[in-house]
């Protein structure tokens, strides 16, 4: 049976209600309603955070974007759309992109101060559905002119599974956009790209101006989601997503190698340490890390719950964060891990660290704080 639930930390992180949701309103659009005013916008469900410095800026449920450098005093932004807000991206101080359910983008060029509308969900409709009829004639030519019965099996394979995002597309020209971007990466004020459900990719080399797609740019014939994004330190590109995607570019998303997934469970996310070495991370506890981005090393983590982000501390120590709170704090040269739990157990989205000791929690309960023990405790094994 084919799947309808997202994969990864918006599978289960993003379903729980946000906290403070608005009364109901008939005929009621996400898309185009600005974001409600929340008195504990900093309690509802936070899904991205980005640092710049001593500053933060952390987007979530209804469209809800806050500003900060003490987690206690906080102002929210008015946003042009309601919709869930799902990973936030820097260009530089001042160009931001943001990407959101309903095929939401949406862009900032002061900093954060004032947000526009990119593209929507009927845009990008409209632009995967050309893609898709002009996918079918490809194919169907290709499997007239196939050289063997082998091949031509494999193209209807990829024909068949084009049908069913086609039908997808279809039924959300009746019902209205659904389909939520998971993650948005750009390179410069130029190039970038959004990622996300069923396999979806867009890049723009105009700044967001036009959108192409580029779904066939990975072998992904089934749509699997696409859930992070992530630069490397020479510039690469690193793609991971449901059922072990895991896939490389060199030249800005252009074109995409596929790389040997060493898990077939979904990764949810990546980050490269001070060395170089590329961590992977995701369902279960799974932890894998490669020095040269190709052959890869499993992390022993004891424990089975999701990790869904990490970054790295200011000594290069990685951290991951996943469910029930958990956080693990791993030495890169050595692979020990001390693991804790923050106190509300509660499903982590990101992590983020403001000073020696002291961490920015977000999730499902929104902006949390947690003190690391002193490095030299954490450092004894």
């Amino acid at each position: 049976m084919k799947r309808i639930a997202i994969a990864g930390i918006l599978a289960s992180v993003l379903a729980t209600a946000y906290a403070s949701a608005p009364e109901p309103i008939e005929n009621y659009d996400p898309l185009h309603t600005p974001a409600p005013q929340a008195q504990r916008a900093d309690r509802g469900l936070i899904t991205g955070i980005l640092q710049q410095g001593e500053q933060f800026i952390a987007v979530g449920g209804f469209g809800t974007i806050i500003e900060f450098s003490d987690p206690g005093q906080w102002q929210q932004r008015d946003v042009p759309t309601s919709v869930l807000l799902t990973a936030i991206n820097a260009i530089d101080d001042q160009h931001i992109w943001v990407s959101g359910h309903d095929g939401v983008l949406l862009q900032s060029t002061d900093g954060g101060q004032t947000w526009q509308m990119r593209l929507d969900g009927h845009q990008l409709l409209e632009l995967e559905y050309e893609w898709l009829q002009m996918r079918q004639a490809e194919l169907e030519e290709a499997i007239e002119n196939a050289e063997d019965e082998f091949e031509a099996e494999e193209l209807e394979f990829e024909l068949d599974e084009l049908f069913f995002h086609i039908g997808g597309a279809e039924i959300q020209f009746d019902v209205g956009p659904t389909k939520p971007f998971l993650d948005v990466h750009f390179f410069n004020r130029d190039v970038g790209l959004a990622v996300g459900a069923y396999g979806t990719i867009l890049r723009t080399t105009d700044g967001g101006a036009n959108w192409s797609v580029k779904n066939g740019a990975i072998d992904n014939i089934v749509g699997n989601h696409i859930n992070k994004l992530v630069e490397g330190p020479n510039g690469e590109l690193i793609l991971v997503g449901e059922a072990g995607l895991l896939a490389r570019s060199d030249d800005q998303g252009e074109t995409f190698e596929m790389l040997d997934s060493p898990y077939h469970g979904s990764l949810f996310g990546a980050l490269f340490d001070n060395q170089g070495q590329l961590w992977i991370y995701g369902l279960r506890g799974n932890v894998f890390v490669s020095n040269d981005g190709y052959d890869f090393e499993q992390v022993e983590t004891n424990t089975r719950y999701n990790l869904n982000a990490g970054t790295l501390l200011n000594d290069g120590r990685v951290v991951l964060a996943g469910h029930s709170g958990t956080l693990l704090v791993i030495d890169p040269a050595t692979r020990a891990l001390l693991r804790f739990e923050h106190e509300s157990s509660s499903p982590l989205a990101g992590v983020r660290q403001t000073s020696d000791h002291q961490l920015i929690l977000i999730g499902r309960s929104g902006l949390l704080t947690f003190t690391l023990p002193a490095v030299t405790a954490m450092r004894g094994n």
